[in-house]
């Protein structure tokens, strides 16, 4: 198990491990992305443990290895993200998301009915699956802590329940969380959002952020680790920054407003929104936008060539 964790923080940059199939060809792309950018001016990488049927974990965390190996980086030099929340499988033990279920998750207390489904995601709030995927999350990484874990779409299970009940539910989670943070296996977390950004005017999917602080703040008897809120923001996605949705003390402000407004820091994803956007922009254009947008952008590739481009148009944003 290796030690430590970030000492730089989020890079402005992160590559992003979503993208792609069950294959080895694919995880050996992934392993050679992750390498390369570790060690070419790019210190995050992007996870969470039901991309790729946990492929995605576990070629991150064996790039790493190798790259400690050699003495190619430190683990102080590097920040590592995952999430939890979603139904996921294991494709190396052959197991989809629901035989995983049956023969993982529900001899350890955690069942179907814990889960809201929508469009074939299942998600859950119990803590006592956090709890199974996180000690998953670090075997598959190999790292004793975790840089950021992040609810993934809690939106979702919010369609389940009216919302003080979902407030209450966040709260436990948030609980959970802190006492994660105190025994050390991860530093801080966040909210991987989806659908809350996608269709911002559907109040199915709304949530005050101020709220969820406070509840936050609550459980921690203070300043909490609750740090980060991931969502899409791309030319074609810019809900994040235009549409003002979110409710702070007497004003009503976009969500990116509202998470600065309590000191989070906002992680935008999709950048070029699935290649939809290639038809109108350039790859310049579409790192610009994102990257004047919020405070940190995942890029999801295994191309060589491409992460090179990208980090080399962000460093002239930089500059």
């Amino acid at each position: 198990m290796i030690k430590g964790y970030s000492l730089n923080g989020m890079g402005k940059i992160a590559l992003g491990t979503h993208l792609g199939d069950f294959s080895k060809e694919d995880s050996e792309k992934y392993v050679q992305a992750i390498s390369y950018s570790l060690t070419n001016g790019i210190n995050t990488i992007d996870g969470a443990i039901n991309y790729r049927g946990m492929s995605s974990e576990k070629d991150i965390g064996f790039a790493i290895r190798k790259l400690l190996s050699e003495n190619k980086i430190k683990r102080e030099d590097i920040f590592v993200t995952s999430k939890a929340g979603l139904l996921f499988g294991d494709i190396q033990e052959k197991m989809n998301p629901m035989k995983y279920l049956t023969e993982v998750l529900e001899p350890e207390g955690v069942s179907i009915d814990d889960f809201t489904e929508y469009e074939g995601l299942y998600q859950t709030l119990n803590p006592l699956f956090y709890e199974i995927a996180l000690k998953q999350s670090i075997k598959n990484l190999g790292l004793e802590t975790i840089d950021v874990h992040y609810i993934h779409i809690p939106e979702i299970s919010k369609l389940s329940m009216p919302i003080e009940e979902f407030y209450d539910k966040m709260e436990k989670l948030f609980a959970w969380y802190e006492t994660k943070v105190q025994e050390g296996f991860i530093r801080h977390y966040g909210i991987a959002l989806e659908f809350m950004v996608e269709e911002p005017s559907d109040e199915k999917w709304h949530f005050e952020i101020e709220e969820l602080v406070c509840r936050a703040r609550k459980v921690a008897k203070g300043e909490s680790h609750f740090k980060y809120v991931l969502f899409e923001y791309n030319k074609l996605c810019t809900s994040a920054q235009t549409v003002k949705n979110q409710k702070v003390a007497s004003k009503t402000i976009s969500l990116a407003d509202a998470c600065h407004e309590f000191n989070l820091e906002t992680v935008g994803s999709m950048p070029f929104a699935m290649g939809d956007c290639f038809a109108k922009y350039t790859v310049e254009e579409l790192v610009e936008f994102a990257l004047s947008g919020v405070d940190h952008v995942i890029f999801g590739s295994k191309n060589i060539n491409h992460i090179k481009e990208i980090y080399e148009i962000a460093e002239k944003c930089n500059n």
